[in-house]
């Protein structure tokens, strides 16, 4: 699959690269606003003529959230709206600035686009090679591993994974995650690696807190193996008996519960450093020094810190209601429907998602704690193995918090960025592309006509409209 990963990526970059150009090179673009770009006409004048060429090429992948990741990248957290955006990118994505320092760039900035559209790519490939082998590790299949790489180069969030934006390493870091906790390597080593996933993700996203709740994988995996025991096919419609054999299974495996409500529990306190102490702390640091800077004096930075005094409220909530409007259902308006519309689409796809997911399991048998009937019906008809359905279980709890989210919360044209990073989504598509074309029916036509006209849609969009999607 490793040659059919390198293919498919260099194809798939290369004709997004020319439509890009093509695009943008329109009257269309004449519309759209730059205010938000990393680079200014004005500074593209001024600079060698090798130089020029390049940025204008790139010049698409730079606007919107993407200048203040560059910013980060150049300059650090100055500022209170920039605490927004999550270190972890932005700080890897410095990696080869010194290798394009050697080339004496006469804009400051470029160093900085290029070792992080570069760092960005390289992921962008390597999550092609990971997101192919866990799907087949899954569903031990390799045409789905194919497919599902195709569905991810070709997804409708195609530019941000080419841009200066998180989504490669969150991706990537999610990737990772799932990949542990399939294992069946419990050892000490497992939990560190948990840990320091764990920690890269809630470094790069806010709304790497939902992928927590991936850590119930190996606790289903384990409870459901010992089930699968022939000792432990006891379940019946008794639910008292029932209640019996499940706790007797919980006590087995206390300790191995434990330790991942315990590595969850490091989470929810990583996250909340990150998102209300991190922040508060770099704040008042540099309302301490304010000497040559020239930006917020210290009475703003010390009543922006006075009016985070509620341990609930976090300093990214207040900065997300304040900068981008961000808070409960608060973005259906009438001004807000071509979004709204545009993102549809995904929404309806994320829905089906969940749809296929509960159609897996029996859940009518939970309400008398059959867990044998709840897990197995799909099994004992070989439709799937034990691993395939715990990765279902778990991305299902994951995928619905993940879609309440983004219904209720969320702001609501990113939708298509958080679907398209999520595992599930390839898993369940690439089955459905795979029985298209075997003849088995015609969904899969409709998704890959579907991400890949909406993928060039959103490369429009993004870079011919007033304010992004």
């Amino acid at each position: 699959m490793k040659n059919f990963c390198i293919k498919s990526f260099l194809i798939t970059r290369i004709f997004y690269l020319i439509f890009i150009q093509l695009i943008f090179q329109t009257e269309f673009i004449s519309k759209r606003d730059f205010s938000a770009d990393m680079i200014s006409d004005s500074e593209i004048e001024n600079i060698s003529y090798i130089e020029k060429i390049l940025l204008n090429w790139l010049k698409c992948f730079l606007s919107y959230d993407g200048s203040h990741f560059e910013f980060i990248s150049k300059n650090g957290y100055i500022g209170d709206h920039i605490f927004c955006f999550f270190p972890f990118f932005p700080y890897c994505a410095r990696c080869f600035v010194p290798f394009f320092k050697l080339f004496n760039f006469k804009n400051e900035n470029t160093p900085f686009i290029l070792s992080g559209l570069l760092f960005n790519n390289i992921l962008c490939f390597l999550n092609c090679l990971i997101l192919s082998n866990l799907i087949f590790e899954i569903t031990k299949s390799k045409e789905k591993g194919k497919i599902s790489v195709l569905l991810f180069l070709i997804n409708p969030g195609s530019i941000f994974f080419m841009a200066f934006y998180s989504e490669n390493v969150y991706f990537f870091l999610s990737l990772l995650l799932v990949k542990e906790l399939i294992s069946n390597n419990y050892n000490f080593f497992y939990y560190i690696k948990l840990c320091f996933i764990i920690s890269g993700i809630l470094m790069t996203r806010s709304n790497g807190l939902v992928l927590l709740s991936f850590l119930i994988i190996p606790i289903f995996k384990k409870i459901f193996e010992q089930i699968n025991q022939k000792q432990n096919k006891k379940f019946t419609n008794d639910l008292l008996f029932n209640l019996k054999l499940f706790i007797d299974l919980i006590c087995k495996n206390i300790i191995f519960i434990l330790l991942h409500i315990l590595i969850c529990i490091y989470g929810f306190i990583f996250f909340y450093w990150m998102v209300n102490l991190r922040p508060k702390r770099i704040i008042c640091n540099y309302a301490n020094k304010l000497i040559n800077y020239n930006g917020p004096t210290f009475t703003d930075y010390w009543n922006f810190c006075n009016n985070l005094t509620s341990p609930i409220k976090s300093i990214y909530n207040y900065l997300q209601n304040k900068y981008w409007n961000v808070s409960f259902l608060n973005q259906y308006k009438l001004s807000n429907m071509d979004k709204i519309l545009l993102s549809l689409p995904m929404n309806i796809t994320g829905a089906y998602l969940i749809y296929k997911s509960y159609q897996i399991f029996n859940f009518k048998s939970l309400m008398k704690f059959n867990l044998y009937k709840f897990f197995f019906s799909n099994i004992e008809q070989k439709k799937q193995n034990i691993i395939e359905e715990t990765f279902i279980l778990g991305g299902l709890i994951n995928f619905f918090v993940l879609f309440l989210t983004i219904i209720l919360i969320a702001y609501i044209s990113i939708n298509n960025r958080l679907y398209t990073s999520h595992p599930l989504l390839y898993y369940w598509l690439s089955d459905d592309v795979l029985k298209y074309l075997k003849g088995e029916n015609k969904k899969g036509f409709i998704i890959l006509l579907y991400f890949f006209t909406f993928s060039l849609l959103y490369f429009i969009t993004n870079i011919g409209s007033y304010n992004g999607v």
